[in-house]
């Protein structure tokens, strides 16, 4: 049986992995920072990645065919107050588990974001990334370390990770939406960012294809549709049914944000829809998909 270290599995796209790479009938071994929730079938592993020897130990120990770095700190104004963190995190643990996949022969993948780009447009993997504020700084760092070191290494961008969290109340662009109009309460949505959502079921199955084809390089992973965070809100209450829903229009230079967003960092996932010979999801079915599994 093939092994697949999980690093990050307590998070939202690493739940999703070490369910899909069970359901493939692989065995498991994943990564928390510290003791928390678990489920069967899943060897955990505490790790701090900022602990690059316990990173380096941990490869060698598990000796996995595929390991996947879903972990990151992804608190966008979080990484402006702390940039050093940041770097540590996002930039140089990666580069870490890279180097470390190479002794044993381990497929490596790394996940990235869409805020490598400056969101003047839809992006594809050749525009030239050009990050506007310490998170993107730092996810593009790793993306050049990674493959620096391990130039056979796989490398996903993908675009505000949505699905369960089965393990935190943490929410994400979906999820909080859910919330708050379940709850009643208005929720004011940005109009004029337009963003390719990411389903973490697609992450999920779309690395673990990637990885079993020896593919390497970056690809995008995404869904198909370039929308707004209003017309994301409007999908959600249309794709849950929930009626009297109060979405209120703003646009993002009326928030005070610590740091600087894109306006458009759409994704374009032609590459990954044509390496896998397969369309990737539009938002709304990935909607369907996800409360049907409610």
């Amino acid at each position: 049986m093939s092994r697949v270290l999980v690093v990050g599995g307590a998070g939202l796209l690493g739940q999703y992995l070490c369910e899909e790479a069970r359901q493939r009938g692989l065995e498991v071994v994943a990564t928390r920072r510290s003791p928390g929730a678990s489920r069967p079938g899943v060897a955990w592993r505490e790790l701090d990645l900022r602990d690059r020897d316990a990173a380096r130990s941990l490869v060698r120990e598990v000796s996995p065919e595929i390991v996947v770095n879903a972990a990151a700190l992804t608190d966008v104004d979080g990484c402006e107050d702390h940039p050093e963190e940041a770097q540590a995190v996002n930039a140089l643990a990666p580069a870490t588990l890279a180097e470390a996949c190479k002794a044993p022969g381990a497929r490596f993948v790394h996940v990235s974001t869409d805020y490598v780009f400056d969101g003047t447009g839809p992006a594809t993997e050749t525009t030239p990334p050009n990050p506007l504020g310490a998170y993107g700084r730092t996810k593009l760092d790793g993306e050049r370390r990674v493959l620096d070191v391990n130039p056979k290494a796989l490398v996903l961008r993908m675009s505000a990770v949505f699905g369960w969290n089965r393990f935190s109340p943490k929410t994400n662009a979906v999820t909080w939406i859910l919330q708050m109009v379940e709850a009643g309460h208005e929720v004011r949505l940005f109009r004029d960012q337009r963003i390719t959502p990411t389903y973490a079921r697609t992450g999920a199955q779309a690395a673990l294809d990637l990885a079993e084809l020896g593919a390497s390089g970056i690809f995008h992973v995404a869904s198909r549709d370039c929308v707004s965070r209003l017309e994301m809100g409007e999908a959600v209450v249309e794709a849950f049914g929930i009626p009297g829903a109060k979405l209120v229009p703003v646009a993002m230079g009326s928030v005070a944000l610590k740091a600087p967003r894109p306006v458009a960092p759409c994704l374009v996932v032609k590459k990954v829809e044509e390496t896998l010979k397969r369309p990737m999801p539009g938002f709304r079915a990935c909607l369907e998909d996800m409360r049907e599994s409610r």
